[in-house]
This record gives structure tokens, C-alpha cells and sequence, in this order.
């Protein structure tokens, strides 16, 4: 245990010493909510909805991090843990000087500022920020000050308090951080419990969406290439290689194609025979005649890869009404776009800087890129499974 201010706390190192995980990390945060609510990995999955069979192996998976649960699945978990779901998001700051950037951008967005006092530095959401000209204080950060300093003294201990209330209390102070804000809702509890209705209705109505113009818009997206597939296939270079693949992504990302890995449906019953690709809007595509073309070139990439044997499924989803074309493979080929889904932050961190960061600054950052997905960490499409 450590005392801050008088409280309480189990001592958390930077990794949990048996798994190696990451207590800032998503499976860490729902490990310890779980252990904090004193269930077994099965009793939390159950109350998460997962089936008999499957309840502990699924938690163990996500607290373990080898698996990341999907915005859906991290919600049920927040939900069965009673708290927040952004309480589980990963923000793993243990790392100070990570720790250090993540409260330049809190000054950049919502204006925290260090001040001294006396011999001491204290940090302080301004109402002005001298720097910008600006105000940066918004009324709803004086609340959340407000009743997190009230919580705050809740629950600090007294000199008379036993070990055990100290830790009730600790218990109890974190319980109600990881909460928040969901806990200052409970006399609304009908309203959220409405408003969650209305998403799922949403979801579900998105689900009606794209099944019922699947065919039509797929149809109307090969219409819309049809005079220009042979001209682009023609000077586009064959995909043979992972990393082949992963660079033409990246070439068309960095020109305006908004590419993404994750999946914009939520699934209640997903899938784990099939693995979401990538989805492109369909209305950039068949709007924007620049688009359609580099659109095109995809078309012509997964073409190729396709004629290695791997099977690659194309259907209509929608999120928000919003139609995307989404392409899936089969959960066993994971292997040929392993450096894809490890590196796509990496990908997407190039692409962001192009044309606004010089070139020498992204150098370093193009060619560990590079490195990380060529050589002997490159896969070729024409590599059978039982080879790896």
C-alpha cells in the first residue's frame, strides 16, 4: 500500500509482476475494477452477457491484453462493473514524460496552467489564459472541481479510523473515480437507461440500413468504377507482399482516402470466424471523382490478393446512418495482415504529419516504419497457412 494525502492505496508498478500487463492499460483498469468488486473472471463475464462456456476466457483474454475489446464489448463490461465506460479507456500514463504531454495537451484544450505559490507549483484550470488571449475555463470543470474535491474529503481518513476503514474507504474513493461521471447521473438513471434504448435502436436501425441497400449500393459502387478499373489496374504496381498492401494503404491515405481498420457496425453477436479489413465511406467514393480513382487502386490491391487463394468478403455496413463499404477476411489468414493492424497507428501518425511537418523530421519515423514492415517481418499473400 502507498498514503497520498492520507489515502490508502495498493501500490501499483509498471507492470503486474505474473502477466506482464500494463495497470494503466484497458485489461489492467478491468482487472482491477473487477478484483475491487471482488468477482472471478467468469462471474464479471457473465454479468457482461458472455456465455457460460466462454465468460472467464474472454475476460482473461482482455485483462491479459491479448485481446482488445470492441467499443460494444467494452461498454457490456463497464456496464456489469458499474462504472463509466471512458474509466476503462487506455490511458496508460505511467510513463512521466508521457504523463508530461498528456497535460500539455489538457493546457492546449481545457487550459490547465502551472502556477507558484510561495516555493511551491500547483496546476489550475484558468478562466484566462494570459498566453492565448482566450477563455479557456468552462463552467461544467468548476463542477467537476467542485465535487471531486467534496468526494475527496469524503472519504480521507481520520487518525482514529481503523486499517480496515482506511481501506473502505480508498476502496470506496476509486470505486467512485472509476464511476464518474456515471455515478452523478443515478437520479437520471430512467433518462440514461432511455438514452441507452435510443443507441441501440440506432444500431440496430443501422443494421436494417445496410442490409437493405447492401446490394444496391455495392452495385452502384462497381457501376461508378467500371470506366476507369482497366486504366487503373493497368498502372498500378501487383500487391505480392504484406507490406506492398500496407504501403499502397498508406500512399492513399496520406492523398484524402479516409481508410479505417476498425469496424463502424456494432455487432451484439460478433462474428470470430471473419476479421473486419477496412471500411471506406461509399459516398466519398462515388462523389468525389479523385477518390473513386485511388478508391480504384484498392480495388485493384485486394484484387490481386484475392488470386492468392485468401478470401476476402465485401458487404455494406452503416453507423449513424452513414454507409461505408467494408471488407472482411477470415479470422485463420490473420497472419497475412498481422503487420497491418500492429502498425496502423504508426501508419495513420505518418500520414496525419505529411505536407505539414518537413521531410526530415518524418524521416526517421518513415523508416522505422519501413523496417517494421519489410524483411523478415513482411509476409508474403502467396505463403500457405500450414507454412507458418
Amino acid at each position: 500500500m502507498y498514503k497520498v494525502n492520507g489515502m490508502l492505496f495498493d501500490k501499483i508498478g509498471f507492470f503486474d509482476s505474473k502477466s506482464n500487463v500494463s495497470p494503466g492499460s484497458i485489461g489492467g483498469k478491468i482487472k482491477r475494477f473487477r478484483e475491487l468488486r471482488g468477482w472471478t473472471q467468469k462471474e464479471l463475464g457473465l454479468r457482461a452477457g458472455f456465455s457460460e462456456s466462454t465468460a472467464d476466457v474472454r475476460i482473461a483474454q482482455y485483462e491479459k491484453n491479448k485481446r482488445v475489446p470492441k467499443e460494444n464489448v467494452l461498454k457490456d463490461i463497464a456496464y456489469a462493473l458499474e462504472i463509466d465506460e471512458t474509466a476503462l479507456f487506455d490511458a496508460d500514463l505511467l510513463n512521466r514524460y508521457r504523463m508530461y504531454h498528456a497535460l500539455f495537451d489538457i493546457e492546449d484544450f481545457h487550459g490547465l496552467q502551472p502556477v507558484k505559490i510561495g516555493r511551491s507549483y500547483y496546476l489550475v484550470f484558468s478562466e484566462y489564459d494570459t498566453l492565448t488571449q482566450k477563455d479557456v475555463m468552462k463552467p461544467e470543470f468548476q463542477d467537476f472541481l467542485e465535487k471531486w474535491y467534496e468526494i475527496k474529503q469524503k472519504y480521507l481518513p481520520n487518525e482514529e479510523d481503523s486499517d480496515e476503514e482506511k481501506e473502505r474507504k480508498a476502496k470506496e474513493y476509486t470505486l467512485w473515480r472509476g464511476g464518474y461521471p456515471h455515478n452523478e447521473a443515478v437520479e437520471n438513471s430512467e433518462q440514461l437507461s432511455y438514452l441507452r434504448r435510443i443507441q441501440r435502436l440506432q444500431d440496430e436501425m443501422d443494421d436494417l440500413n445496410a442490409k437493405m441497400k447492401n446490394d444496391e449500393e455495392l452495385y452502384r459502387l462497381d457501376e461508378s468504377l467500371k470506366g476507369i478499373m482497366d486504366e487503373v489496374r493497368s498502372s498500378c504496381k501487383p500487391i505480392k507482399m504484406e507490406s506492398d498492401f500496407i504501403l499502397r494503404i498508406k500512399e492513399l491515405v496520406e492523398q484524402g482516402v479516409n481508410i479505417n481498420i476498425y469496424s463502424p457496425e456494432a455487432l451484439y453477436e460478433p462474428n470470430y470466424e471473419v476479421m473486419h479489413l477496412l471500411s471506406v465511406r461509399t459516398e466519398e467514393i462515388l462523389f468525389d471523382e479523385h477518390k473513386k480513382r485511388l478508391y480504384a487502386q484498392l480495388v485493384c490491391g485486394i484484387d490481386d490478393i484475392q488470386q492468392f487463394g485468401i478470401d476476402i468478403s465485401r458487404k455494406i455496413t452503416s453507423k449513424d446512418k452513414v454507409l461505408f463499404v467494408t471488407y472482411s477476411y477470415r479470422t485463420e489468414q490473420y497472419m497475412y495482415f498481422q503487420n497491418l493492424n500492429k502498425f496502423w497507428d504508426d501508419l495513420i501518425f505518418i500520414a496525419e504529419r505529411k505536407n505539414v511537418w518537413p521531410d526530415f523530421r518524418l524521416q526517421e519515423y518513415e523508416e522505422r516504419f519501413l523496417v517494421n514492415i519489410t524483411g523478415k517481418n513482411d509476409v508474403p499473400f502467396s505463403k500457405r497457412l500450414d507454412e507458418s
